[in-house]
């Protein structure tokens, strides 16, 4: 790498991974019948079945509420999630939780995510996936503290 097109190297490289992430996320979910927010919001259930809020979960999906709003309305509708209001709870601080359809339909999205990880793992050994996880930490970390400044 050199030292004058460090930038264009960085940003090309973490755009580039984000592009294929998407287009890998986007192909499976339409193979499934679903939207890319869809499948992260099954995924994230499947991991708390005690449910999780509309809030946490845009949060987790990396998207605004409003979407994730629309992603639970679709979902439930087609009888894969229940989010029941009590009281004077806000839809975003209702828990969502996964009914059995639900959970039934996101079994395939665990092994499609097996399978992708085993395949770029190939790549790389135990210590090498490491430090790379431990390196893009330390790189969002300190992006994170620049973007608050």
């Amino acid at each position: 790498m050199r030292e004058d097109t460090r930038f264009e190297d960085f940003v090309g490289l973490v755009d580039a991974l984000h592009k294929e992430i998407q287009r890998i996320k986007a192909a499976e979910a339409a193979r499934l019948g679903f939207k890319g927010a869809d499948v992260m919001c099954l995924y994230y259930l499947t991991k708390h079945p005690d449910g999780l809020t509309g809030s946490e979960l845009a949060r987790l999906v990396d998207v605004s509420r409003a979407a994730m709003s629309r992603t639970i309305a679709r979902l439930e509708s087609d009888g894969l999630v229940e989010a029941a209001a009590r009281g004077d709870e806000t839809r975003y601080r209702v828990p969502v939780r996964l009914t059995e359809k639900g959970a039934e339909v996101a079994l395939p999205i665990e092994g499609i995510i097996h399978d992708v990880l085993d395949e770029t793992g190939r790549v790389l050994d135990a210590r090498q996936r490491a430090q790379m996880y431990d390196s893009l930490n330390v790189v969002l970390d300190s992006l994170r503290k620049i973007a608050r400044d």
